[in-house]
């Protein structure tokens, strides 16, 4: 059987959470003999990664190896993902491209979405809090 759920919370305590869960063991038969299993824990996060435009080769390369191609079985699911948020697919990017080292052992990594950063024209207003606000930014 297969569990879906979500969680939100500070890392520290949902890792609790998950560390607790994994340690639980459950009984089972099979060919007459009882058996314990482990309860594993297999996360699904989606990320969102933020870096300079300029370096999008690299991050790109660093984060797929080799250009991403869209799976088939995600059928139309990728499709609502993207449009929620407001993402293109992952653009090709040159593989011979230098890449950082970075441990994928036993990750697996769906491509989604990428959205370029708006630009912004003029300078930001300062507020006290030291936040900036650049015209258009309805949300501050």
């Amino acid at each position: 059987m297969h569990l879906y759920f979500m969680t939100r919370g500070i890392k520290k305590e949902v890792d609790h959470f998950v560390n607790d869960m994994s340690a639980q063991y459950f009984p089972y038969k099979m060919g007459g003999k009882m058996y314990h299993t482990q309860l594993a824990m297999r996360p699904i996060q989606l990320w969102e990664v933020v870096f300079p435009e300029t370096a999008m080769n690299e991050v790109l390369k660093t984060t797929f190896t080799t250009n991403p191609v869209d799976r088939k079985e995600f059928g139309l699911g990728l499709g609502m993902v993207r449009k929620m948020l407001k993402v293109e697919p992952v653009p090709k990017f040159d593989e011979n491209a230098m890449g950082r080292i970075v441990n994928k052992n036993f990750v697996a990594i769906y491509p989604i979405g990428i959205k370029r950063d708006e630009k912004h024209k003029g300078e930001p207003a300062k507020f006290n809090n030291g936040i900036e606000k650049w015209e258009g930014d309805e949300n501050l």
